[in-house]
């Protein structure tokens, strides 16, 4: 059964309190300081990661609003761009209408020169051609008024045909 040895007892206490006085005066400062020593540098640490984080947000600020003007300047000089593409554009244009307005006019004053000469070289060909054959219908020579009238009423005749 069950007997009370009292040695037994004794030296389990004295064991007990020897290791717990080595525990509780040796061991467990150490240990508690490491813990502490420990538990203060993840302090610091996580007081350095706030900063840190903080400091990531500000510079992300930083690049966002930075980013924004960026875009915005962009925007600035493309249409800046743009708009001088466009006047540049318009310059151009008027210029070419301009020149070709006096292209334009020089070929109708040139036109108009030869149209007249054509006229003048027809006017005298078929003039001596209608003469002729009016002379030789009629079987006689004309005056040279009743010529001039024959050649300006054919001629008045042709221009009327000319701007139907």
């Amino acid at each position: 059964m069950f007997t009370f040895e009292f040695n037994i007892v004794f030296w389990t206490l004295v064991s007990f309190g020897a290791v717990y006085y080595v525990i509780g005066r040796k061991i467990y400062p150490a240990v508690a300081a490491l813990l502490q020593a420990r538990a203060d540098k993840i302090a610091a640490d996580l007081t350095l990661a706030a900063a840190k984080n903080k400091s990531a947000e500000e510079l992300r600020g930083q690049i966002d609003a930075r980013l924004q003007n960026l875009r915005l300047e962009e925007q600035q000089i493309l249409s800046a761009a743009q708009e001088k593409a466009r006047q540049t554009a318009e310059l151009k244009t008027q210029e070419y209408q301009t020149e070709f307005a006096k292209m334009c006019k020089t070929k109708e004053k040139e036109l108009q020169k030869v149209e007249l000469d054509f006229y003048r070289n027809f006017e005298e060909k078929i003039g001596k051609i209608l003469i002729g054959a009016c002379e030789k219908v009629l079987r006689c020579d004309l005056t040279p008024e009743f010529q001039q009238e024959i050649i300006t009423a054919r001629l008045e005749e042709l221009k009327k045909m000319k701007e139907f």
